[in-house]
């Protein structure tokens, strides 16, 4: 059986010594690197910048942490979302086709896209 000889001579003490060391060394580094990302996300600034849209925001991460983003009701107000978003771009492009170059106020608001 291979000894260490690094360890050779220093006891049990010695040991939880320097492990109590290290544990305070990398709380120190979590913590610091926890305060510097806090600097940088200036969560708070943000609240009291805009309220509402943090509330949004965390009602939208909950819904998806939540299992929201796999259920029948995400999948109906995707096709819905969908269809509502198509149509307009479907009929202008349906009338380019058609030789009506007329273009209707709020359909395909953008003009042709080819």
């Amino acid at each position: 059986m291979a000894i260490n000889s690094r360890y050779a001579g220093q006891g049990p003490m010695d040991h939880g010594r320097r492990m109590v060391e290290e544990a305070r060394a990398f709380k120190e580094a979590i913590g610091n690197q926890a305060e510097s990302f806090t600097r940088a996300i200036d969560l708070r600034g943000r609240v009291q910048r805009n309220p509402i849209g943090m509330v949004l925001g965390a009602a939208g991460v909950g819904y998806v942490l939540g299992g929201g983003l796999f259920s029948p009701l995400t999948g109906k107000v995707l096709r819905i979302g969908l269809r509502l978003a198509l149509i307009p771009l479907v009929k202008s492009q349906l009338a380019n086709i058609a030789g009506r170059g007329e273009h209707v106020a709020g359909e395909g608001a953008a003009g042709p896209t080819f």
